[in-house]
């Protein structure tokens, strides 16, 4: 398949037409793809790296899809949202009395992934304790139950995600240097939206397709001030962001013609060596304009942010937010 005629779409909701698709055009974006599809006819730990709301899962899924494993389950953990306390047993699972209220046995998600593909977003997050855990599982190819004594083989591919560069991490010392060498077998770095030219409005056609189809009515249009005001935001959310801009846009445009207005877009962030001055400012006040909108309901918010409610909730307490009603 031609990469000119893939690129990414930011599809993560159980409405869209499919699990992913791939859409667009830009150099940048058809190089990530070529990297792709070389790396999936293999079996090769693959490590993506990239900023939030880049599409970093929508790559690992078409990895899995192009792959020998396509058959096999698609796995994902964000190690983010995971307690430290529960990583091992949601990673290895459990058997019946390992611990007080394991009353039966449970597989965990490396058995679930059996022939298919694990994939651990935000894998900079976990704590040493659990990247040891982790480390032990990448060389050796096998595992333990908690509680058990069997040994089991860790039938999967892995494919692990970032926000962060690991270079960094590792001399931060926040990320295990024999880890990072076991998940950057092939790395693959994606590009911002903001260089990835004219894919901007090939992304902004093809949600406001999606929105309009899991909605179940006709098409909405970008007025022409509507579709240069995308082209000018540098979009510091990436197409995550762009999404989400979209899909209240279409809540309160009228006649499905969606004026600049309606697209409520903050002002241009200020960037400096390609990294936007306060990213913690902009996922802040995001929250806080989509809360507000949304009166303050979790699970209304988290659907409009493309989030889950658990992430939604972390970054509630990482901003200091209050409790909110569900």
């Amino acid at each position: 398949m031609s990469a000119t005629l893939l690129a990414n779409h930011f599809t993560s909701g159980r409405n869209s037409r499919s699990a992913f698709r791939l859409v667009g055009t830009s150099r940048a974006w058809s190089d990530v793809i070529d990297r792709a599809a070389r790396v999936a006819a293999t079996d090769v730990t693959t490590c993506l790296q990239g900023e939030s709301g880049t599409g970093k899962e929508v790559i690992a899924r078409f990895i899995h899809s192009s792959s020998p494993r396509r058959h096999g389950p698609f796995v994902a953990i964000n190690c983010a949202t995971l307690p430290d306390q529960l990583f091992e047993s949601e990673l290895f699972g459990f058997e019946r009395g390992a611990f007080t209220s394991a009353q039966q046995s449970k597989p965990g998600q490396i058995e679930l992934a059996r022939g298919g593909v694990l994939f651990l977003d935000e894998i900079t997050e976990l704590k040493p304790p659990a990247q040891a855990k982790l480390l032990r599982v990448l060389q050796e190819r096998e595992f333990q139950r908690l509680g058990g004594t069997r040994v089991v083989t860790a039938d999967v591919r892995v494919i692990v995600a970032t926000n962060r560069d690991l270079h960094e991490a590792v001399a931060q010392g926040t990320f295990r240097a024999d880890l990072y060498y076991r998940v950057n077998v092939f790395d693959i770095r994606i590009p911002p939206l903001r260089d990835r030219g004219d894919d901007v409005m090939l992304l902004a056609e093809s949600f406001l397709e999606d929105i309009a189809w899991s909605r179940g009515v006709g098409r909405f249009t970008l007025a022409p001030l509507a579709a240069g005001a995308l082209r000018a935001h540098q979009w510091p959310g990436n197409a995550r962001e762009l999404r989400n801009v979209l899909e209240r846009a279409t809540v309160i445009c009228n006649g499905g013609i969606i004026e600049a207005d309606d697209l409520s877009l903050d002002p241009p962030a200020v960037f400096r060596g390609g990294n936007t001055t306060d990213l913690n400012s902009v996922e802040r006040s995001t929250i806080e304009r989509v809360m507000s909108d949304m009166d303050g309901n979790i699970s209304k918010a988290a659907r409009t942010l493309g989030i889950s409610r658990t992430q939604l909730y972390v970054r509630l307490r990482k901003h200091g937010f209050g409790q909110a009603t569900i």
